[in-house]
This record gives structure tokens, C-alpha cells and sequence, in this order.
């Protein structure tokens, strides 16, 4: 049976926790060079803290466990580092405009968390393994050429505010159609004698110019205003 009097367990402990914040740290360094909010530092912090209620959860109470009639169940620190980990990673995701960002930084928190889990526990192969391969993930999805060869396709909705006149919703599909916009569909949202607002969702090459589309078609006569949602709602 462990004891928690020995030194040489204390150490093997302590290494674990080391250890936990040397994997937190790498999937934090990842993070922290796209800049995002949850850095080097956080994903450390994550580490040790769920490898130290592991540690806890699996040695902490061997003292009560030599009474008699007295039972406990190890994992449910563990099954609490699972979802209480979430609130950190809810604080990273961020939406502005409709635009969703953070949501690879905040699973990659919940992930270290369980990395911590599993190196406090004493599987240093699984955990140190997973490390190495969600920061290859991480570095190669990151990279849009990577990602374009496997995602040829994407989706391309705006929302489009443009004079009413007879024949505008025609010339608006036609010049999407004319900057490669395919399977386009106009939904509208509302009609006055003075404007029409609409939503037009298509498909699009994953290497088109978003940009440029909307630039062309903002030159277009009798546009007045144009909203775009990076891949659709």
C-alpha cells in the first residue's frame, strides 16, 4: 500500500505534478503564439491544479481508509475536474458580430485538464502521448493550407440591404453568380417602399477571396449596406 509518510512517494508525486505542468505548458505555448486569451500560463495553472485534486483524490484519505466501515470512491474528484474545468473554458469563448472565436482555445483546456487528470493519476504514457498529439493537431489545422486541401467548400452568407426597384434581387444573384458564388438562395427579412434587407447564403471555394466578393459587390449600384457572417449562421 502507498503511504503518504515516504519521501521517495512524496517525490513521485511532486514529479507528477512537474511533469503535468511541463504538458500544460506545451499546449499552452501553442495558444499563446496565435495570441490567444488562455496562454502558457492558464493551461500550466490547469495542469497542476487537476493533477494535485488527482493526487488528492487517489492518496489523499489512505489515513481514513485504515478505519474500519469507512469507504470512498477515488474518481469523483476526477468526475468534479471534468465539469468544473468548463467555466475556465466558457471564458475564453468569445462572440462579437456573430463571429465565435476561442472554441479551440476552451477545448484545449478542458483537454490539458484531463491530461493533468491522467498524469496525477499516474499514467505518464497516455498522458505525455496525448500531449504531443493535440499540439501536432493544433500546429497543423492552424495552418490554412493544410486545411483548404481538405475543406474544398464552404458556406458564404451576407446580409444585404439594397434599394427596392423592380429586377434588384436578379442583379444581385447574377453578380454573385459572376464572383464564382454557387447554390445561392435570397431569404428576405423585410420590404419597404424605399429598401429591401435579405439574407443570400451560397457555397463558395474555400481559397475565394471573401473579401473581395463583398468589395464587388458593394460597387454595385443601389447597395446600400451589407453584413457578413464568415460560414453562415
Amino acid at each position: 500500500m502507498v503511504t503518504a509518510s515516504t519521501n521517495l512517494v512524496q517525490l513521485e508525486w511532486l514529479f507528477r505534478v512537474i511533469l503535468a505542468a511541463i504538458c500544460g505548458g506545451l499546449i499552452g505555448y501553442e495558444r499563446a503564439t496565435q495570441r490567444k486569451s488562455a496562454g502558457v500560463r492558464t493551461h500550466i495553472v490547469v495542469a497542476i491544479a487537476s493533477a494535485l485534486f488527482m493526487i488528492v483524490s487517489k492518496y489523499g484519505f489512505y489515513d481514513l481508509l485504515k478505519l474500519q466501515s469507512i469507504s470512498l470512491d477515488p474518481s469523483r474528484i476526477a468526475a468534479q475536474i471534468v465539469t468544473g474545468i468548463s467555466f475556465i473554458g466558457a471564458g475564453t469563448i468569445l462572440i462579437r458580430r456573430e463571429q465565435v472565436s476561442g472554441l479551440t482555445t476552451a477545448a484545449g483546456v478542458w483537454a490539458v485538464a484531463a491530461i493533468g487528470t491522467s498524469i496525477g493519476a499516474g499514467l505518464y504514457s497516455i498522458g505525455i502521448t496525448t500531449t504531443v498529439f493535440l499540439f501536432i493537431i493544433q500546429r497543423i489545422f492552424h495552418d490554412d493550407n493544410f486545411t483548404e486541401k481538405i475543406i474544398r467548400r464552404v458556406r458564404f452568407n451576407i446580409q444585404v440591404e439594397v434599394e427596392n426597384r423592380p429586377g434588384i434581387l436578379k442583379e444581385i444573384r447574377e453578380q454573385l453568380e459572376q464572383n464564382n458564388v454557387e447554390n445561392i438562395s435570397i431569404k428576405l427579412l423585410d420590404v419597404t417602399d424605399s429598401k429591401i434587407i435579405f439574407n443570400t447564403d451560397g457555397i463558395i471555394y474555400n481559397k475565394t477571396d471573401e473579401n473581395e466578393i463583398i468589395l464587388n459587390l458593394k460597387k454595385y449600384p443601389n447597395v446600400i449596406r451589407i453584413n457578413f457572417t464568415r460560414g453562415g449562421n
